[in-house]
């Protein structure tokens, strides 16, 4: 009877300090903080040499119209990262002839396709369509979100450039007259 005695005492003792061990609970915290800046980066390329040239040559028959030679290297991607502000809705990208000017007669376009490439994720954005560039700045693609294109040539959106002959009669002949298209990000 003594040793069941003992027996219930102890059990009952360890029953008490484990459950006063159990009850001993420690708490920590740790303060985080997450911080992602407002970014807008856009970027032409390859990068190497973003030169278009375009010519307008004459036929060999007398009497035909001239031809437009397409350019050789019309392989560029515009590339872009983009986070907004909570209060921000959306970017787009607005091209304009910056420094020089186009010839008079002919007319320049600007078409972004739509976006293809394995490196980027997030709201990327929606080609306007073929648009004549001019000294004002117009949208070529718009409804920017949070969003990376990745980087380099097809990452992003391919830029087509084409032109045509508005009115020959103003057409002049030069040796060689250029232009630079500015791409810049702007919020909505």
């Amino acid at each position: 009877m003594k040793k069941v005695s003992f027996f219930i005492w102890f059990a009952y003792f360890l029953l008490l300090l484990s459950a006063k061990a159990s009850a001993q609970v420690e708490e920590a915290e740790a303060n985080v903080y997450f911080e992602l800046p407002q970014v807008a980066l856009v970027d032409i390329e390859p990068d190497l040499d973003n030169s278009i040239h375009f010519s307008v040559n004459t036929s060999a028959e007398s009497g035909e119209s001239p031809f437009l030679e397409l350019p050789a290297n019309n392989d560029l991607w515009i590339n872009y990262s983009s986070s907004l502000t909570t209060a921000q809705n959306s970017r787009s990208i607005v091209a304009e002839i910056s420094q020089g000017d186009i010839p008079e007669g002919i007319r320049f376009y600007l078409e972004a396709s739509t976006f293809s490439g394995a490196g980027g994720s997030g709201q990327v954005g929606q080609p306007s369509g073929r648009i004549e560039l001019n000294s004002q700045p117009r949208p070529i693609i718009t409804n920017i979100g949070n969003c990376y294109t990745g980087d380099g040539i097809n990452n992003g959106h391919r830029l087509s450039f084409s032109i045509d002959v508005s009115d020959y009669s103003r057409v002049y002949s030069v040796d060689e007259s250029s232009f630079v298209v500015l791409y810049t990000i702007t919020d909505n």
